[in-house]
């Protein structure tokens, strides 16, 4: 058996045969326009059992009590955050609430700048301490460097964005892309989605990243930290860091602050300020802080944290305060922790946390990727290479480590935005675990080593290489990318099967320093068909650690970067916590796209990974004092992201409701003009309005279980449809309203809504302003007719429109003819089909010249209610339904997103229009108020 195969069973155990997978693919009709964009895939929680077979998972776990979530209503909110008072307008927003805000009354919401604006330097903030994310920033962009990283000047997540010409779509994951001269591009399978996305064109380190949707620049605002309580805008509250405050309950008692007396030092109490006692959490390791009062610093202050099956882990501590990632095993994990000053114990506490697996959601995998030919090298400099320390061995330790700190990151900013302890889990298995220094045989992350069939030559290309920019005149041989290798290895795998995610780290990135290029590196994350896909190079993986007792040590590793061995990426990782927070943090990133996110204005879904080490440390090589909450800069997740992961399927909670069928699957959005506003619907139900102003991110409205009783009391200001329930699947758009709340925008400036679904589908209307005033219109009879927004893009190659106008048989003025036939052409598409008139004419939508005729009549005393339709590049399938529910029966395909087109309450039927080529790619419907 060779060396790799060893290896990969080392570390796997799966004994699964890797084999091709089969793409169908339509032979007849030409490729469409591709799409930058997929959807995320909706995940069924079937097949993932309540608990593994004997001895290959953590044992069942009985009697635990099961958290509440969300928290009982107060003033303080989980890890002692300040939550406002009643009379505001987005309660909770004061700790994630990151990001641009309306400046005051004549200030500019928008200055220009840097991105985001750095504080002035040594600043002394006055009265309010600023936001937690405020301090050291990155300049936008970078000095140095080939750009900045998102790249700038990109709008809002958007589904119109010009379109990858990377090929067709596939469920089960896109082919590669076939070099100039190679044949025909392949034809498109039977789907609408689009084909994976693609990194950006412009090429920039990690400019680019294949994901759900585009990325978004935006300069921020002022910041909220110099705003007087009377400057801010109308429902923003200040956040207060948790260690200024001492949260307390009605009868006294200290509020996630659990006190351990020290006989010897009865002034020097311990106190844990993020974590309760008996708390019940579901992953592997958790973010503990604390502090000891009282304390003066000395420079040899550590936290050291005790338990009774693990090997001890030590932090640096300073000022009395520490940070420490504490390591838990099924059931009961009772804690001790030692804040020593030099050799003495300066005091102690103990905590007990209850931690019960959460298995019944799919998980995140992890797969290391290497070439045909590779011997599993990674970059490392000189004094640190050879077996166990910069080979295959090591990658996969390092990057199981590094996946532990994400799954306890995540955690930590889900619970502090008031969404419990909210992580993905990871698919373990039971075997020597490198976690820990003693190996012993516990539940831990299976790393899946895949062997690519691409030699290490080609992985390593130039052309492949993110960040290579080809001189002018350059003819490339290949639009190939890590993301497409890497997808490729992984259908060859054949190990996972359905709707599933996984990061991939490609072990044969190289640094290059003639060219100055990382080769066979790419920053990308996004969703091929079943698949949702990040991958990253392992050009810092050196600088990580490979288990947790050297996640402190390498976060103050202070060595400097030699480029002659290693790659300074960004000039960001001129010494190697640096190289830490890019490699990890920045992964990431990528694996927030995986998970639908966005790039946002500020956060790890923007430069905020630069800060990544400030959220497990008490100290930072970069800053003197103690780094406590407020210092951890743009080491967070922006609010929207936060909204987003709160429901997503892979951080779903026992103690969540089981979702209904229709919030699973892809639900798309409807978006009605109409005489009182912008009508939105959808059938999954709204999770989230975000108001974008000239591609600049400006403010949100967000519903969730948690802030319902708040929209229903006023707390939060909010409309009647906005109160009906938790997840509402109609909200009326008040532009008005919306525009005084928003900070306001003239009638020249773009506005955009970014809408987001309980299933985490995600759409943008592009200009609300086109949309309210292009798409109405007087009739002949003087009828004001309304049109809905498109669904499918209408470009295929020779497309062409149609429009079809009747009367609803309610709608007694029009002089519009009334349906009663409709007359229906579909195979695996939907070509098209013909409405038949009362009067005997007769309107194509579509060509209709090809797939099986079929037809429903329309009884004089019935008339059509709605149509039922999936859509993505095109109209996947469709069907007709009438009043008294007789249906045409499903035409079509099952891709995309489901549709509903019917009139608002109180409007009736206008029309229909649509445009086709071989199939048909666009509809929408008019209407029009009934009694005008």
């Amino acid at each position: 058996m060779s060396t790799f195969d060893n290896l990969r069973s080392k570390f796997e155990k799966l004994g699964v045969t890797g084999g091709s997978r089969s793409i169908d693919r339509d032979k007849q009709q030409p490729p469409p326009v591709p799409s930058s964009n997929t959807k995320p895939p909706q995940y069924s929680n079937q097949g993932y059992p309540a608990q593994p077979p004997p001895n290959q998972g953590y044992p069942p776990n009985q009697g635990y009590p099961q958290p509440v979530y969300p928290p009982p209503p107060g003033d303080f909110g989980p890890g002692g955050f300040f939550m406002p008072p009643a009379p505001q307008q987005q309660p909770g927003y004061g700790q994630g609430y990151y990001g641009g805000y309306p400046g005051p009354q004549g200030m500019s919401a928008y200055p220009g700048g840097q991105y985001p604006p750095p504080p002035p330097q040594n600043q002394q903030w006055q009265g309010q301490p600023p936001p937690y994310w405020q301090g050291q920033s990155v300049p936008y962009p970078p000095p140095g460097g080939n750009g900045g990283y998102p790249p700038p000047q990109q709008g809002p997540p958007s589904q119109n964005s010009t379109p990858s010409q990377q090929g067709p779509p596939s469920q089960q994951g896109a082919p590669p892309l076939s070099a100039p001269g190679d044949g025909p591009p392949p034809k498109p399978r039977r789907t609408s989605n689009g084909p994976p996305p693609t990194q950006d064109t412009q090429h920039q380190s990690r400019g680019g990243d294949a994901r759900h949707h585009a990325p978004a620049g935006s300069s921020l605002g002022q910041s909220l930290g110099s705003f007087s309580s009377d400057q801010v805008p109308p429902g923003i509250p200040l956040p207060l860091d948790q260690h200024d405050i001492q949260p307390e309950t009605a009868d006294g008692e200290k509020k996630h602050h659990r006190k351990r007396r020290d006989d010897r030092r009865p002034d020097q109490q311990m106190e844990f300020l993020n974590v309760k006692h008996e708390e019940l959490v579901h992953q592997r390791f958790l973010i503990v802080y604390g502090q000891v009062p009282g304390l003066r610093t000395s420079s040899e202050d550590k936290i050291v944290v005790h338990h009774p099956y693990f090997p001890p882990l030590t932090f640096p501590a300073i000022d009395g305060f520490f940070k420490v990632l504490v390591e838990l095993e099924n059931g009961d994990n009772n804690l001790r922790f030692d804040y020593r000053q030099g050799g003495e114990i300066a005091s102690q506490g103990t905590l007990c946390i209850k931690m019960m697996p959460y298995l019944d959601k799919p998980p995140l995998n992890l797969a290391v990727i290497v070439g045909r030919d590779s011997q599993g090298v990674f970059d490392a400099p000189p004094d640190a290479r050879g077996p166990g320390i910069s080979d295959l061995d090591a990658a996969v330790r390092k990057f199981r480590c590094c996946a532990y700190l994400w799954q306890a990151y995540i955690a930590e900013q889900l619970y502090r935005n008031g969404f419990g302890r909210r992580t993905f889990r990871l698919d373990e298995s039971y075997e020597p675990d490198t976690m820990a220094k003693d190996n012993v045989p516990r539940m831990t992350a299976r790393v899946h080593v895949v062997r690519s069939k691409r030699t290490v030559a080609e992985i390593q290309d130039k052309e492949r290489a993110q960040q290579w920019n080809p001189p002018p005149g350059y003819k490339r041989k290949t639009d190939e990318s890590q993301f497409s290798i890497a997808n490729e290895a992984l259908d060859d795998y054949g190990a996972f099967k359905d709707k599933h995610y996984v990061v991939c780290l490609s072990v044969d990135s190289r640094w290059d320093p003639e060219l100055g290029v990382i080769l066979g590196h790419a920053a990308l994350g996004g969703g091929v068909g079943n698949r949702r896909l990040g991958v990253f190079g392992s050009h810092t993986t050196h600088a990580w650690p490979g288990n947790a007792e050297e996640v402190a040590a390498k976060f103050l590793d202070t060595t400097k970067t030699d480029t002659r061995y290693l790659a300074n990426d960004c000039n960001e990782c001129g010494e190697y916590w640096r190289a830490a927070n890019i490699g990890m943090g920045a992964f990431l990133h990528e694996a927030g796209h995986l998970l639908t996110l966005a790039h946002t204005p500020s956060g790890i879904m923007s430069r905020g990974f630069n800060f990544y080490n400030r959220t497990f440390m008490a100290r930072a090589p970069d800053m003197a004092g103690p780094v406590r909450q407020r210092d951890e800069s743009g080491s967070h997740w922006h609010r929207t992201d936060v909204i987003r992961l709160r429901h997503h399927p892979c951080l779903r909670l026992p103690t969540d409701p089981p979702l209904e069928k229709g919030e699973t699957e892809e639900s798309g959005f409807e978006a009605l003009p109409t005489e009182d506003g912008l009508l939105l619907q959808c059938a999954a139900g709204i999770t989230m309005i975000e108001v974008w102003v000239n591609d600049h991110y400006r403010c949100h409205r967000e519903y969730t279980v948690e802030n319902l009783e708040r929209r229903r009391n006023g707390a939060v200001p909010a409309a009647p449809d906005e109160m009906v329930c938790a997840h509402p699947r109609s909200i009326l758009v008040n532009l008005g309203a919306w525009k005084g709340w928003a900070g306001g925008w003239s009638s020249t400036d773009k506005l955009q809504l970014v809408l987001t679904s309980r299933s985490t589908d995600t759409d943008t209307l592009e200009d609300i302003g086109a949309l309210m005033n292009d798409r109405s219109r007087r009739d002949r009879d003087g009828i004001l007719v309304f049109q809905s927004n498109q669904l499918g893009k209408g470009q295929m190659k020779d497309s062409q429109r149609f429009d079809a106008l009747f009367a609803g048989k309610d709608m007694p003025r029009s002089s519009l003819p009334k349906l009663r036939c409709i007359e229906l052409r579909a195979g695996q598409f939907v070509d098209g089909f013909i409405l038949h008139m009362d009067d005997g004419s007769s309107f194509p939508v579509g060509k209709c010249q090809g797939g099986h005729r079929s037809e429903v009549l329309i009884a004089p005393d019935d008339d059509l209610d709605h149509v039922v339709v999936r859509s993505g590049w095109w109209i996947d399938g469709l069907e007709f339904v009438t009043r008294k529910g007789h249906r045409s029966g499903w035409k079509g395909g099952s891709g995309g997103s489901e549709h509903i087109l019917k009139p608002p309450q109180g409007y009736g039927w206008m029309g229909i229009s649509g445009s086709g080529a071989g199939w048909l790619d666009s509809i929408s419907m008019h209407y029009a108020k009934l009694h005008q």
